[in-house]
């Protein structure tokens, strides 16, 4: 009677077993075409990317013949937007496959010309409100060891949500310090500040502020909420601070060097080391 019992338990473990692998390989199954089909669209996107750069390229040749140093910053400025973005779609690309087991890329990259770079990508967006991007901090140079794309896409994400959200002829103050082992990037507007209920939400997927249907920008709210997921990935956090009608802050917290990342079946694992926030 007690072996009948024991048999009978074991087959519902087993069949539970078999179920759980069922149910899993159908959403991976599932997940995978998906992820085919989003490379395809990438893969077309890629060719639109390139032959917008192509003429691109033609007319800051062109520029550069006539001396036309406006129309070649602007160009540059075009160019370079195009790199990052199909730098971008590259990293989806790679990031999406399921059987690809690789660490991540860290580089030994120098703060201040991160931030430099990350400015470029937004200072035609800038321009076009008047606003004005400065950068305080303290070092000439400092180097940390981290993924240099996921930096440059964090940083112009939050200098472009500063810049979205900025009236016009508006100051954005990008600021830099060390506390620790960690550094802090602060990217502070004077705009229009957010409520209490937006500074809940902002980092939730698809979230958009509360008057954002009276606005001219294109938002899907993904931004905040992408950001925040690189900033974990490179084990750091985004905080957010806002008083409504004054301005918001927004500063990566980001240790100086990464943990390391491995794949597993597409899915990201940090290696984690305990660091210890020491006062500066």
């Amino acid at each position: 009677m007690v072996q009948a019992k024991v048999i009978a338990i074991y087959s519902i473990y087993i069949v539970l077993i078999i179920y759980i692998i069922f149910i899993n390989y159908r959403k991976t199954k599932r997940l995978k075409n998906m992820n085919e089909t989003f490379l395809m669209v990438i893969h077309d996107i890629k060719n639109y990317s390139t032959n917008i750069d192509a003429a691109g390229q033609f007319l800051l040749a062109k520029a550069y013949k006539e001396n036309n140093s406006s129309m070649v910053r602007h160009l540059n400025i075009i160019a370079k937007n195009i790199n990052e973005m199909n730098g971008l779609m590259e990293s989806y690309s790679k990031s999406i496959k399921f059987f690809e087991t690789k660490k991540e890329k860290i580089n030994e990259v120098e703060l201040v010309s991160l931030v430099d770079e990350a400015v470029k990508l937004c200072t035609f967006y800038a321009r076009r409100k008047n606003i004005t991007i400065k950068v305080d901090s303290p070092w000439p140079n400092k180097s940390v060891k981290h993924n240099k794309s996921k930096f440059i896409r964090i940083l112009s994400n939050l200098i472009m949500n500063g810049v979205k959200y900025s009236k016009e002829n508006g100051e954005i103050l990008i600021s830099l310090n060390q506390e620790g082992n960690w550094i802090n990037i602060s990217i502070e507007d004077n705009g229009k500040g957010m409520s209490n209920n937006e500074l809940r939400n902002v980092f939730k997927r698809f979230y958009r502020a509360e008057d954002s249907d009276e606005s001219d920008e294109i938002s899907l709210g993904l931004g905040l909420y992408g950001s925040r997921k690189l900033a974990k990935s490179m084990g750091g956090e985004i905080i957010a601070e806002s008083v409504e009608g004054k301005g918001s802050k927004f500063t990566l917290r980001i240790p100086l060097r990464t943990s390391p990342i491995l794949y597993f079946l597409g899915i990201p694992i940090m290696m984690k080391k305990k660091d210890k926030i020491r006062p500066a």
